[in-house]
Parts: C-alpha cells; sequence; structure tokens
C-alpha cells in the first residue's frame, strides 16, 4: 500500500509544481483610432461586467494605435479571460503652458502643480460614458478594433 501511495503523491506534487498560479488566458489585441487616426499612448481597460466572471485586463496602446492585452494574475501580453467586458478609454496629458492649479500643494513642492486633462472626450473613460462592450471569446478571434470620435 505505501508503494502505491508514493508515486500518485510524486504526480501531485509534480501537477502542483507546474501551475505558477497565474490565469488560463486568451489573446486578446485591436487597434484604436480617434476620429479616424491611430490613438498612441491611450490606456485600453477590459473590466468584466458580472463581477465574478472575466478579469480586469489593460493595456497602452503603441504609436499604431495597437494593443495586446495583459491581466495582473496573467503572463504580460497573455490577454484576459473569456466573458462579457464593458470598455473603456484614457489619454491624459498636462495642462498647457500656464494653466496651473493653484492649491496649498503648490507651496511646498518645487515646481508648480499641474492638473491632467483628458485628450479624448471623457466619456470614453467610463463604462456608462462610453458604452462599448466586448465578448471575450476561449476559441477563435479575439481582435476588437475601436474607432472613437469627437
Amino acid at each position: 500500500m505505501k508503494h502505491q501511495i508514493l508515486p500518485l503523491l510524486l504526480v501531485l506534487f509534480i501537477a502542483v509544481g507546474c501551475n505558477d498560479g497565474r490565469l488560463a488566458t486568451v489573446a486578446v489585441t485591436g487597434t484604436v483610432t480617434f476620429n479616424g487616426q491611430p490613438l498612441a499612448g491611450a490606456t485600453v481597460n477590459f473590466a468584466p461586467t458580472q463581477q465574478d466572471q472575466g478579469h480586469m485586463a489593460y493595456a497602452i496602446t503603441d504609436e499604431n494605435g495597437h494593443y495586446r492585452l495583459q491581466t495582473a494574475m496573467g503572463n504580460p501580453g497573455a490577454g484576459t479571460t473569456p466573458g462579457e467586458y464593458n470598455v473603456t478609454f484614457r489619454k491624459m496629458s498636462g495642462v498647457e503652458q500656464g494653466e496651473y492649479v493653484p492649491s496649498a500643494e503648490s507651496v511646498s513642492h518645487v515646481g508648480p502643480v499641474v492638473r491632467p486633462r483628458s485628450l479624448i472626450p471623457e466619456r470614453y473613460g467610463t463604462a456608462s460614458g462610453s458604452g462599448i462592450t466586448a465578448t471575450v471569446v476561449p476559441r477563435g478571434s479575439n481582435v476588437f478594433d475601436f474607432d472613437l470620435t469627437e
């Protein structure tokens, strides 16, 4: 009996040891444009529409507006888990020269405090404002292209 349990425990130990704790994800890619032009440096967020289905994923677009999602618990650039997602976008910049926000903080800093501003309509930064959803499937194409407009 003792000799029969040992191989079983060895197989179990190897199986558990090989699991690195990362999520099983599927690749999710696409392109984001704004008024027909590639949107570089934008943050793309996929948030599950239901709390217990799917995992939050994010990406930053490259100079051509391309993105490749990843989750905090998955491999870099490996996508996310299948499910229904709300999709939001943000692209921020500092304020224009001279548009400083006076505050108590500005006194304690070496330079002026600047307030970031959105370079795309702010409605794209919330699920209710963007109204954009995507369904990530376990097999097949998970390429989602988005053309944001003014």
